[in-house]
């Protein structure tokens, strides 16, 4: 039974909103706010032209991740041979994901070769290397009773791939390289082994006639040898290192394997008529045909394919269609399909339309948007570009590329091509209201080098990822039009994708880690699939500023907080910069709320300095009863209007901020440490965030809305993993609602990549990026490096800089070690494990798996892929083995539930899984409140694991299961003890009846305890032990009553004898709820009430609230205040639900509830 109920008001509501209302793009589209979103508007044309000319083009497959289907639209035709790479071993041609292994700058990534006479050979096509030296780098695990007839290294050179012939080797009558002290498996796959044997480590250097090399090969003999882990291979010329990776050398094409038909589509974005495909081959082939489709997926022939050894084949068509395909059957003798551009000439498709640009937006000179254009560094190709955003997403957004994040369509873009430097160029005029000012144009952040010209006079440099650009342009600026054209330098350490297989995702990380300050996630990592380009370009905001001559940046608000009183002291402070090149007097004027403040300050020329206002000097900045900031649970996140002036004597700048006024302490900060926030025990309850998009589409409304949700869970600190996050907007929405930030520097766990190469580069980002943050009252402390120390010459550095730049914040070194621990699990445990395996530290790390429900899961994966659960799920992180152990996940689902029966049912039933185990996670971290920052709270991309929402917004039950464990006020049970607790972290002084239900599985009640207690802040009690189970399953069902008699908290758990009875449930008849359902609009928001209740004599298990707007789609980001929740016969349930009007995409949104879940239809 359901009834809807609209208020006849709503109607009023919607029309008055209707002409203001601005829908978002789409679930999972970011960004999502047209007024945020930069990308050009693909519009319909009809002029005649290459239509294919920059379109999305996907294949069946190419031979790398180098030579894709992007390559033949990108309006480049190579006549060069393509550089490819074959790497064979005693066991055959190496797979696409190890071939690279031994010259991917990952000292950890290896080949094994097995045995005392095996080799490695290298095979180019369309290159040689020209080397003098090889450097052979590996372990060897050894017989020491069979290994005592020497060795020999050798270094061989061949024509044919057939006959080689050694031309350097290394050779000995004992054993290569050096001892260690290790002891390894007999097996190099398995970690134990009947027989331990002796390791050690090779490092040696082989001269070799210079001479360029197309085939090289690297021979080890050694009589008991078991195998040699190769680790690296390196080529020299003359001492300097020779780049090999196929990647680092672009031609424009693409190559498929032969032995199997293959084909090359191309969207054209729209209907086109189409009268001829102009195809450049480099391998002609013997038969294939031209095939057309209105939908792409069902293909009529158009033409067969000509026989000819011309490379260029011109077809005549006369067709209307959206998509064009080759397929082809039969290769020429090169065994290979290739070719090097399709163009499909006709009228219609679609372009890329720039945006415009939208001038003055928080008192800058806006200059997003409008004319940009890109291009590959020698190449004169251009399209639309959006800044800001990555190259990579520019090409995307111009409807060059699929769409990423779907399938695997990211390795349909072309690893070389992004492999490069690319230049940008717009033009602008400058405002009339900066006439007679100092103009600056400034860079809130490019990857990963950017060199700046205006009007053809070289400007600056920006150097690494997270240093802003502010470059004083006056005397450069001409009246009328200005040409803005920026270089950007790629990564000198690109590394090689990552591939992820069923049974794991392959290694974390890599040489990208050189670069840093850089996105060293974008390498890959387990979590988030390797980005072409990897985040190269213009990726945050460009704009023009002006001032009279003396500048305004980075203010700091220092607050102490008397404890008796609450009453607050605060020391302002501010950045002032004098650019003229004479000293100058000048004014500093400050205000926070009604509090202000003013000091004459003489500013010598061409200086920067820091203005203090001293509380000593300024009364009206002492023990003032002020709102504080609190984090979330603890108060209410209160932030003022605050901002500075200077003048000399005429206004020359201002700022405005947000001011939240807080004190931070710390306590045993190598032991245990213990945060206090205004006097008040913090305990940290929240996530890591390794990035907030994988292309860095995230704008102020999903930040918005992803810290919006961390509220809801009851978090109160978000994680900032090796600081990979750089947006203003994430701080911002972290100041308003109360979320603390553990902000890392930019240093991966040793493990995973090499310390920077350059630590001037480092510290430089780091000064800005301290200066640029320090701001936010959310800050809560900095951390060196993720699970490991930074190098010492840069562990002091950065004490040193967050104690003078933000002296009322700590620093640790190393987010896994000594006052906190981490290292995961990440992998789903028992929930009573969790309750047994506390550390007694804050936690930084553990996770569990959590796939998304279906819905997300068919806006990620093919339809054909969804099940069962393979490669498709392992390239969105879902693999068997690795950190995630998407093994025992699915043995606990089937302990439980048995064998999924398909796509539907499990991801249904893994959520609740979900639940469970991620309110395991936090209700045993608080046994002792020292805090728990999961891994990982938010996704970057569709992924199947680590996430309590999902990409498209969707809260997953963990999300629910997180936000019952950490409410300030909180039963709970303790499998481990079969015990009942009650948890105060932050609710205050109450006295409170607390009960505990327990039913039969078909609800009836078969016992009832409870105590009175009175709790405090900061407090785990345990009140009473549970009976013994007398039922293979049963529900608890824990009632929290608060003083007022009326406000309760509730839990509720299945409990089982073994997990298998919990299949038992499957019994239960399937039933309906009754719904009512109320929403009406208040300005941008919608508000519902929705009561459902059980009038049936059946227990409703697992209830799942989806609501869905008229068109049938969900409506993303929601707030629902309860989900994933059971109902004893009887009982009824109200839950609150809100949302965007924005995210309704129609001014007649007919919101309405689908209700399902275990049993429930």
């Amino acid at each position: 039974m359901k009834r809807t109920s609209f208020l006849m008001l709503m109607l009023a509501f919607v029309l008055a909103a209707s002409a203001q209302t601005e829908f978002t793009r789409g679930i999972g589209k970011y960004p999502g706010r047209p007024s945020e979103n930069f990308a050009p508007n693909l519009v319909p044309d009809n002029s005649y032209r290459n239509l294919a000319l920059n379109r999305a083009a996907t294949a069946s497959s190419s031979v790398d991740y180098n030579l894709t289907a992007q390559l033949a639209t990108d309006g480049i035709v190579s006549t060069t041979t393509p550089v490819t790479l074959e790497v064979r071993t005693p066991e055959g041609k190496l797979s696409l994901r190890d071939k690279e292994k031994t010259f991917d700058g990952n000292i950890h990534s290896a080949n094994i070769l097995r045995g005392g006479k095996t080799f490695i050979s290298y095979s180019w096509t369309g290159k040689d290397v020209l080397t003098d030296e090889v450097i052979v780098q590996a372990s060897l695990a050894y017989y020491p009773n069979r290994a005592t007839k020497g060795y020999a290294i050798n270094i061989q050179a061949s024509d044919d791939g057939m006959s080689w012939k050694t031309i350097g080797s290394l050779k000995g009558n004992s054993l290569p390289g050096e001892a260690t002290q290790q002891m390894v498996s007999s097996d190099p796959n398995k970690a134990e082994a009947r027989e331990r044997l002796p390791l050690r480590e090779i490092n040696i250097p082989i001269s070799i006639p210079k001479s360029a090399y197309s085939r090289l090969r690297v021979e080890f003999i050694m009589p008991g040898a078991a195998y040699w882990k190769l680790t690296k291979v390196q080529f020299n010329n003359s001492g300097k290192e020779q780049r090999v990776l196929p990647a680092e050398y672009f031609s424009s094409a693409w190559l498929a394997d032969g032995s199997k038909a293959q084909w090359l589509a191309i969207d054209l974005g729209r209907e086109a008529s189409v009268d001829e495909v102009r195809i450049h081959w480099l391998h002609r082939p013997l038969f294939g045909e031209v095939q057309t489709s209105d939908d792409g997926r069902n293909w009529r022939k158009a033409a067969i394919l000509s026989v000819g050894k011309e490379l260029t084949e011109n077809i005549p068509l006369n067709v209307s269609t959206r998509f064009v395909r080759l397929y082809l059957r039969r290769p020429d003798n090169s065994n290979l399909f290739a070719l090097t551009e399709v163009e499909v000439m006709g009228r219609g498709g679609i372009v890329a339309q720039p945006q415009e640009r939208r001038a003055f937006t928080s008192g800058n000179y806006s200059l997003n948007g409008g004319d940009w254009t890109l291009r590959r560094e020698g190449y004169d190709v251009e399209i639309p570009a959006t800044v800001p955003a990555t190259v990579l997403a520019s090409y995307e957004n111009s409807g060059a590329l699929p769409q990423l994040v779907f399938g695997n369509n990211l390795r349909q873009a072309s690893e070389s091509f992004f492999c490069s430097d690319f230049h940008y160029k717009t033009h602008f005029t400058v405002p009339e209201t900066y006439r007679g000012r100092q103009v600056y144009l400034n860079f809130d952040g490019i990857n990963w080098k950017a060199e700046i010209f205006l009007n053809k006079h070289h400007v600056g440099w920006i150097r690494g990822a997270f240093e802003r650009g502010r470059f004083n342009v006056t005397s450069l600026l001409a009246e009328g039009n200005n040409l803005l054209e920026i270089r950007i330098l790629r990564n000198d350490n690109f590394g090689a994708v990552k591939t992820k297989t069923e049974l794991n995702t392959d290694l974390n990380g890599g040489v990208l880690g050189a670069d840093n300050p850089t996105f060293h996630a974008s390498v890959g990592w387990d979590w988030i699939t390797s980005t072409p380009g990897r985040e190269l370009g213009i990726w945050n905001d460009v704009f023009l500023s002006a001032d009279g001559g003396v500048s305004l940046a980075d203010p700091l608000l220092v607050s102490r907080i008397d404890r008796a009183s609450g009453l607050a002291t605060i020391k302002p402070s501010v950045i002032v910069r004098n650019n003229f090149a004479t000293s100058v007097d000048a004014l500093v004027r400050g205000r926070v709320g009604q509090i202000h403040f003013e000091q004459s300050v003489t500013l010598p020329a061409q200086s920067e300095q820091e203005v203090t206002f001293n509380p000593a000097d300024f009364p009206q900045l002492c023990n003032q009863n002020l709102h504080l900031w609190w984090p979330n649970g603890y108060g209410e996140p209160y932030l003022y209007d605050a901002g500075y002036s200077v003048s000399i004597p005429e206004l020359s700048d201002s700022i405005d901020y947000k001011a939240g006024i807080r004190q931070i302490d710390y306590e045993d900060v190598s032991t245990a440490l213990k945060i206090y926030v205004n006097h008040r025990r913090f305990i940290p309850m929240g996530g890591n965030w390794g990035f907030s998009e994988t292309n860095l589409n995230y704008r102020a409304r999903e930040y918005d809305a992803a810290v919006k949700y961390h509220r809801d869970m009851n978090f109160n600190m978000i994680r900032n993993w090796v600081g990979q996050i750089g947006d203003k907007e994430f701080y911002d929405a972290c100041d308003k609602y109360g979320l603390m930030v553990w902000q890392d520097f930019w240093l991966a766990n040793p493990w995973d990549g090499p310390d920077p190469t350059d630590e001037t580069m480092f510290m430089t980002n780091a000064y800005d990026y301290v200066r640029r943050i320090r701001r936010h009252p959310c800050l809560g402390i900095y951390v060196g490096r993720n699970e490991g120390y930074p190098p010492q010459t840069l562990n002091t550095a950065l004490e040193n800089l967050v104690a003078k730049e933000h002296p009322d914040l700590g620093y640790i070194p190393s987010s896994a070690d000594d006052g906190v621990s981490g290292h995961g699990p990440y992998w789903l445990m028992p929930t009573e494990w969790y309750f047994k395996n506390q550390t007694g530290k804050l936690h930084s790390e553990r996770g569990v798996p959590n796939p998304m429900v279906f819905e997300s899961l068919l806006r990620s994966i093919p339809n054909d892929e969804l099940w069962p659960i393979g490669l498709s799920w392992a390239q969105h992180d879902f693999t068997q083995s690795g950190a995630q152990r998407g093994k025992e996940f699915l043995k606990l689902f089937e302990e439980r539930f048995g064998r999924p029966l398909g796509a539907t049912n499990f991801s249904a039933l893994a959520q609740w899984l979900n639940y469970d185990s991620h309110r395991a996670m936090y209700e045993s971290m608080l046994q002792n409140r020292m805090g728990l920052l999961m891994w990982m709270s938010h996704p970057a991309w569709p992924s199947m694991v680590w996430q309590t929402y999902d990409y498209y917004l969707l809260p997953t039950a963990a999300f629910y299961g997180i936000k019952k464990a950490c409410e300030p006020l909180h039963l709970q049970w303790n499998p481990a003890t079969d015990s009942v607790q009650l948890v105060n972290t932050s609710a205050g002084m109450h006295r409170v009846l607390a009960i505990a239900y327990e039913y039969d599985m078909y609800g009836k009640e078969i016992v009832s305890l409870g105590q009175n207690v009175e709790t405090d802040n900061d407090q785990t009690q345990n009140l009473f032990e549970l009976p013994e189970i007398r039922e293979p399953v049963s529900f608890l069902r824990l009632v929290l009553t608060l003083d007022d008699g009326k406000s309760t908290r509730e839990n509720f758990y299945v409990r089982t004898r073994t997990p298998k009875d919990f299949r038992r449930l499957e019994l239960l008849r399937h039933i309906r709820l009754d719904l009512r359902e109320d929403y009406v609009r208040e300005g941008d928001t919608f508000s519902g009430k929705v009561t459902l209740t059980n009038n049936t004599n059946t227990p409703a298990l697992f209830i799942h609230l989806d609501l869905r707007a008229a068109d049938g789609e969900q409506i993303l980001p929601i707030s629902y205040s309860d989900n994933y929740f059971s109902l004893m016969p009887g009982e009824s349930r109200e839950v609150s639900i809100t949302f965007r009007a924005e995210d309704t995409r129609s001014n007649n949104p007919q919101p309405h509830l689908r209700v399902s879940g275990f049993n429930v239809r």
